[in-house]
């Protein structure tokens, strides 16, 4: 191994320890980025990197599509159609047993196609669902361990803020990765029904034996789809106006907003509460933006130490199969997610997790949205478990009993994660249909 990428591997291991004992991530990347540059070109190559990397970042356009898409998220909030998604859903899911969870997964995915950020859909649908699932008798944990299993959904549905973010770190295709997690998406929605499903069938004391909902006339079931018009409306626009070329997801991005709003005034929303939501959007990003410009740097700097192909050298050498690696690269998220947000850990692992999977064979495509899935998956962990303590904030309920809940979904998320790494056909099904690589 060359002596740049032992400097790679120190300044890796020193970033872990500072994340660790409490130092921002973004000053410890920039820390750890100009010794490693300092210890490898000196004092020029140091400052070259760090003059050049924030402008060339903070000037470039396509950075504009993260804070549109959160801005999307927050306007989908105010707006109140999370609550017209959970209420359709139910008239058309509540009258089976177990028709609340089923009606969770649902809403969760159509509220996807505008919030991208799991802890929204966490939040927003643990007061929208909980007085429901409490009201009707399901189980405490079951029904608690749903609303965060479920809330993944909106990192995998476009517009995922997270793999807009793995994009803008790795030059990946935005569109195209969309897709990909929309086919994702589709898989773990079929797989959160089927694992409901099973669990009613193994312990049917969980849920009520009626469901939660009367016969519903199919006239109130068609009446019920105008609460979907909005999701229908921003996914239409974002999938279909970046793929058929007609604007780029950046675009995209300010056209969803600019309907939104105008919907928002539509609903009557105070302007100064729209006001607020843009606010809330420039916070946001205020927050990542320094995340990435320190993760863009740092990235550089691992790249000029090759540690990416010195690992995937050594892995090579040593004949360790390529889905072994990737199962080593599981613990490793799982282990990050026990201590650091999912921002962080992408951020922090990206320079290096994503050449050495895509060197070894895996579509980069599908390495973004598994990994993405990952971080989510890492979201459900103790001690930190960000999810769970968004539900946990939300609803004033102690952590502890949510974590006992949440379990069998980390194991889907975790089995599906993997049983797609073996079986990337699965996931490349829908995007090449559509023509993608």
């Amino acid at each position: 191994m060359s002596q740049a990428a032992v400097i790679g591997i120190l300044m890796f291991v020193l970033l872990i320890v500072m994340a660790l004992i409490g130092i921002p991530i973004f000053v410890g990347m920039l820390v750890c980025s100009f010794v490693g540059f300092y210890a490898i070109g000196g004092f020029t190559m140091a400052v070259t990197q760090f003059t050049q990397a924030p402008f060339s970042i903070g000037a470039s356009y396509t950075y504009a599509v993260l804070p549109l898409f959160v801005l999307v998220g927050t306007l989908a909030g105010v707006t109140g159609i999370a609550g017209g998604a959970f209420d359709s859903m139910q008239k058309w899911l509540g009258g089976a047993r177990g028709g609340l969870l089923y009606a969770l997964v649902g809403s969760n995915a159509v509220f996807g196609a505008c919030s991208g950020i799991s802890i929204a859909g966490n939040v927003v649908f643990g007061k929208i669902a909980m007085p429901q699932l409490e009201r009707y008798q399901y189980d405490r944990k079951l029904s608690l361990g749903a609303i965060v299993g479920a809330g993944s959904l909106s990192s995998l549905i476009p517009p995922s803020v997270p793999i807009i973010m793995w994009c803008l770190l790795t030059n990946l295709s935005i569109g195209t990765a969309l897709m990909y997690g929309l086919s994702v998406g589709i898989i773990m929605i079929v797989l959160l029904c089927v694992a409901i499903w099973v669990v009613i069938a193994l312990f049917p004391g969980k849920v009520p034996k009626k469901g939660a909902l009367g016969k519903v006339s199919m006239k109130e079931k068609v009446s019920s789809l105008r609460y979907l018009f909005p999701f229908v409306l921003v996914f239409a626009l974002i999938v279909v106006g970046s793929l058929s070329g007609w604007f780029s997801s950046t675009v995209a991005g300010a056209v969803v907003s600019i309907v939104l709003i105008i919907f928002a005034l539509f609903k009557k929303v105070p302007v100064k509460e729209i006001g607020y939501c843009i606010w809330d959007a420039a916070v946001m990003n205020a927050g990542i933006f320094p995340i990435i410009i320190a993760g863009t740097i740092f990235s550089r700097f691992v790249t000029v130490t090759r540690l990416a192909d010195s690992l995937a050298g050594l892995i090579s050498n040593a004949h360790i199969p390529a889905f072994a690696v990737f199962c080593i690269v599981v613990v490793f998220y799982i282990l990050c997610g026990c201590v650091m947000d999912i921002n962080s850990t992408i951020i922090i692992t990206v320079p290096i997790v994503f050449p050495l999977l895509t060197g070894l064979g895996y579509n980069p495509f599908i390495v973004c949205v598994l990994l993405v899935m990952l971080c989510e998956c890492a979201g459900m962990t103790p001690p930190i478990g960000m999810n769970v303590f968004a539900v946990s904030n939300a609803l004033k309920i102690r952590a502890s009993e949510i974590f006992a809940g949440v379990w069998p979904f980390f194991v889907l998320n975790l089995v599906a994660i993997l049983i797609m790494a073996l079986f990337p056909q699965l996931v490349e099904m829908i995007p090449h249909l559509m023509g993608l690589p």
